[in-house]
């Protein structure tokens, strides 16, 4: 079947549908964007998703959009891995895809019955931790599958040069680089209110060290503070952020916002913080930017574009981001000037419309490869 992708993406339900679910990531976030953008090349598209509907039939269409469901969410734990493995692979034979795509979740699965079933697979990388060795992030599970994806992938996209150069490094494989897009929205700039608000949006879990936006908002009592989030892997840390936040009177502490809803906040919000121990290339980075607000990050600066491009600070300390800051919310004009520099960079880096070619080329390539190995 001649341009059919299939992306394999479980926890990409709640973006297709709209539905609040009370979860959301940026990997599926992207992946439903790129698959969206698809649909006007005419190119067919099926999901694979966990299942959340109501409805007994087990394929829907939605705005173009085949979904395919397996287990639900809440049986994550409760079936074996074998089980599961089962259920994906027996989802994939039903969408028959010529390609299959894959960047968070169910790692060394999709690859494997990629190449059982003679179909091209294609590998994203979501995360940093990902590929380098040096950073303490997915489970031993988890980086047996990535593993196993990077060495079976026909094809292996990189977010950064970072993750390009680790790749290379540590599993001895070569990448093409895809920045992450998003639509372009009015190229005016949105009225912010004053005094100006400092956001941050992540899921509440210990890799984004939300407790530290706790702690800067008590540092900076003249600026305002708003922090999106859902539950992670750790319902006690959302509970402890939750329970201090109301101790906190200039934080308003929203919790979580489906992402069909959450622009609204970026497009009010004069800085975006992210204090992330790491990440990829954050979907919010673009998100604030596109809205002319500049970010202040603690650690995560993928290839150095915010330093290099002036769209805010990377901080690299607590007590430095602390003081990037409150650099920002004092010097309107730097701060203003910051937030066009952003929304410059955007437009030339992130527009989907233009990046959408790139992966319309890797499918092509893929495709005609099928046909002549065929």
């Amino acid at each position: 079947m001649s341009r059919s992708i299939c992306f394999v993406s479980l926890n990409s339900y709640p973006v297709l549908t709209g539905r609040n679910l009370g979860y959301v990531g940026g990997a599926e976030v992207h992946q439903v964007l790129i698959a969206k953008e698809l649909i006007k090349h005419d190119f067919e598209i099926t999901f694979i998703t966990y299942d959340h509907s109501e409805v007994q039939r087990p394929v829907e269409q939605i705005d173009g959009l085949k979904i395919i469901r397996v287990y639900k969410r809440e049986d994550l734990h409760r079936l074996s891995l074998l089980s599961k493995t089962w259920h994906i692979g027996k989802a994939m034979r039903k969408a028959n895809a010529a390609i299959y795509f894959h960047e968070a979740g169910a790692g060394g699965a999709v690859s494997l019955f990629c190449r059982l079933m003679g179909k091209k697979f294609v590998s994203c990388i979501a995360s940093d931790a990902n590929v380098s060795r040096k950073i303490k992030g997915p489970r031993l599970l988890d980086r047996l599958g990535n593993c196993l994806d990077f060495k079976l992938a026909h094809i292996i996209i990189t977010q950064n040069e970072f993750q390009r150069a680790m790749l290379r490094e540590n599993f001895g494989r070569d990448s093409l680089i895809i920045k992450n897009a998003f639509p372009l929205m009015g190229s005016g700039i949105p009225e912010k209110p004053k005094p100006p608000i400092v956001l941050w949006v992540g899921r509440i879990d210990n890799i984004k060290q939300p407790e530290l936006f706790l702690t800067l908002a008590e540092a900076i009592p003249e600026a305002r503070f708003q922090m999106i989030g859902a539950i992670w892997d750790d319902p006690r840390l959302y509970d402890r952020v939750k329970e201090a936040s109301g101790r906190i009177s200039n934080l308003d502490f929203v919790g979580f916002v489906p992402f069909h809803e959450v622009d609204r906040y970026f497009e009010q919000a004069a800085i975006l913080v992210n204090t992330s121990r790491f990440e990829g290339f954050p979907n919010t980075f673009i998100q604030a930017w596109r809205q002319h607000a500049p970010t202040v990050s603690l650690n995560a600066d993928p290839d150095e574009v915010i330093c290099n491009n002036q769209l805010g600070f990377h901080s690299k300390t607590f007590q430095q981001l602390i003081e990037d800051v409150r650099t920002l919310i004092e010097n309107d004009h730097l701060r203003r000037q910051m937030g066009e520099n952003a929304r410059q960079y955007v437009e030339k880096e992130h527009n989907i419309a233009t990046v959408i070619r790139r992966y319309i080329e890797v499918f092509n390539c893929l495709e005609s490869r099928g046909e002549r190995d065929a």
